[in-house]
């Protein structure tokens, strides 16, 4: 199902948008925040996975008017400890288009998935990610650190998750 808000279309990956996503994720500047960027070879194999793993729920960003391929957002481990995360091409960003796609996608996400804890990390370096994680309503944890340096990490909490044919069955 797509997703669309004023700027952006967030759609099911198809394998028509293989070539958009490796290029994405090579990139140095797009992926500074994330550590590092994947070789060909990685991007592929994350792209299959995004294809065919269930435990995976992920859309395709696309500027809505020029319909160009422009980041990817998606939910990892959702049978596990579901965990959010988004990247976006260095053209389109300060722009608040990550706020308002990942805004959109989020809340489609909790009602879909039926999640009410959802985690999340962003670099200490990185306060457009920080941003974004806090206007979601996401609380900082803790502070941690890898070989690519230190990172927050972030928990949202809902006290109900959203299951609209439970709704419509308790107001019959």
């Amino acid at each position: 199902m797509t997703i669309a808000t004023r700027r952006v279309l967030l759609v099911p990956y198809t394998d028509s948008l293989l070539s958009d996503f490796v290029v994405l994720n090579c990139c140095v500047k797009n992926r500074a925040q994330m550590n590092g960027p994947y070789t060909v070879s990685k991007a592929r194999e994350v792209f299959e996975r995004i294809l065919s793993d269930r435990a995976l729920y992920a859309r395709a960003v696309l500027d809505s008017r020029t319909r160009e391929y422009i980041g990817h957002i998606f939910i990892s481990d959702i049978q596990s400890t579901p965990e959010l995360g988004y990247i976006f091409d260095k053209a389109y960003w300060g722009q608040g288009i990550a706020s308002e796609a990942v805004g959109a996608f989020f809340n489609k996400a909790l009602r879909d998935l039926s999640i009410s804890t959802v985690k999340a990390t962003s670099n200490v370096d990185h306060p457009s990610s920080i941003r974004i994680l806090e206007k979601l309503g996401f609380e900082k944890k803790g502070l941690s650190s890898d070989s690519h340096g230190p990172f927050f990490e972030y928990r949202f909490t809902s006290d109900v998750a959203v299951n609209e044919s439970g709704i419509l069955e308790t107001q019959s």
